[in-house]
């Protein structure tokens, strides 16, 4: 592990070199990679040309589920950047995101005897230690001094066993995993490390059965760490003529400064939209809107809808002069 620390690191550095300046074509296509490749790796056959006309509304799959399911991982990546991947209350969020449109009877973590009858079925810890486990998990991440590569491999590693959701367990471990990779350094929004994954899918699912099934992740790990360093290694710049300023970094967008419209998609949009839709002309109060949005979480709702709307101006408080008030109450601007 060691070893391949040092040449991840090593990898890291050229690549952003061989980046830094000249690469980030719009957000959209890095992001659409990252959603055929997690999808592919769930064994869904959707290409990136079409997830890109799914995404515009021109098509829609056969399998109406799996075109939604496409749609919603985009808009997931889209939000990534104001989701802590060390919050329990945004892992929720997120999934509801990732299942917003489809048929599902809950958001929440799983249920005994409801999982989704994956290859672990059997192992399953009962689910009333589900959200115990998920915040041990998360505090031992945020305290552990490992290095961020290895601690965001363990808690990848702890997602899939754990397997804390109905369903989609895998999308919702390698999305995590993702996110956690784009925290440690930048470039990885510029990189899916799951393209290698890809060609190593067996290997991937016998390592995976095995650590599963004596609880050491470590063959886990030095599996994952080799996926990163392969595709590090194999990491081109993309075809001649594409041009643009250099990505800012996520670290500062998740402290609410800008990112530069030119690598990424505007990361509020599809939450303001549904935001602006449920309000209508009428004004209301912060548990009315929230009611509408079917949501209970207030930190969430305000962080990820109602501060951005008001920041893009397309919101207004009654009384502004008074944030906090019992009476405060918001109005879409015309």
């Amino acid at each position: 592990m060691i070893n391949l620390l040092t040449q991840i690191s090593e990898e890291v550095g050229r690549v952003s070199v061989l980046f830094e300046g000249k690469v980030s074509v719009n957000a959209k296509s890095f992001i659409i990679n990252k959603v055929n490749t997690l999808l592919s790796l769930e064994e869904y056959s959707l290409s990136p040309e079409y997830i890109e006309d799914i995404i515009r509304g021109e098509k829609i799959a056969k399998d109406y589920k799996e075109s939604t399911l496409a749609k919603n991982l985009f808009e997931v990546y889209e939000m990534s950047a104001k989701i802590n991947p060390c919050s329990i209350n945004d892992m929720l969020f997120a999934y509801k995101m990732l299942l917003g449109s489809i048929d599902t009877l809950s958001y929440e973590f799983r249920e005994d005897g409801k999982n989704d009858g994956t290859m672990f079925e059997t192992d399953l810890i009962p689910s009333r230690f589900v959200s115990g486990a998920i915040r041990d998990v998360l505090e031992w991440y945020k305290r552990n001094k490992l290095h961020p590569l290895i601690k965001s491999a363990v808690l990848y590693f702890e997602l899939e066993f754990l397997k804390p959701f109905k369903e989609y367990n895998g999308i919702m471990s390698r999305l995590w995993f993702d996110m956690l990779l784009c925290r440690w350094k930048d470039i990885f929004l510029l990189v899916c490390v799951y393209d290698n994954l890809t060609k190593r899918r067996d290997e991937y699912k016998e390592v995976l059965y095995d650590a599963c099934k004596t609880g050491e992740c470590n063959k886990f790990v030095e599996l994952i760490l080799e996926t990163v360093y392969e595709r590090l290694k194999n990491a081109d710049m993309p075809k001649d003529g594409i041009k643009v300023d250099e990505p800012k970094s996520i670290n500062k967008i998740y402290k609410k400064e800008c990112m530069d419209e030119s690598v990424t998609v505007n990361i509020a949009s599809s939450f303001t939209r549904k935001l602006l839709e449920v309000m209508g002309d009428e004004v209301l109060s912060t548990n009315e809107i929230m009611l509408r949005l079917g949501m209970t979480h207030k930190p969430t709702f305000r962080k990820n809808y109602l501060n951005p709307a008001i920041e893009l101006g397309l919101v207004e408080m009654t009384l502004p002069g008074k944030p906090r008030s019992r009476h405060q109450r918001y109005k879409k601007i015309s």
